[in-house]
């Protein structure tokens, strides 16, 4: 391999680090404002709940504690997984 040949690959290797480091740039933002989105709903339905559940807010600190025990938060199914 010749000194032009090593410098073609280095170039072209590169670039493709430089493409990547731009998809996982936009793609950490995707997914950052996926989760806001989601807080904002999350933020949504505990209004609506203690708005009309009057005991919701007495009961979710033991409800939360309950789901972090029984939920692996680590799934993406859509049925509940105990550890």
């Amino acid at each position: 391999m010749n000194d032009t040949d090593i410098q073609q690959r280095f170039q072209l290797m590169q670039r493709e680090l430089e493409s990547t480091v731009s998809l996982l740039k936009k793609t950490k933002l995707d997914l950052t404002a996926a989760v806001d989105s989601l807080k904002l709903e999350l933020e949504v339905v505990k209004i609506f709940l203690e708005r009309h559940h009057p005991d919701f807010s007495d009961s979710y600190q033991e409800l939360r504690e309950e789901a972090m025990q029984a939920i692996d938060p680590e799934w993406t199914g859509s049925a509940t997984v105990k550890k």
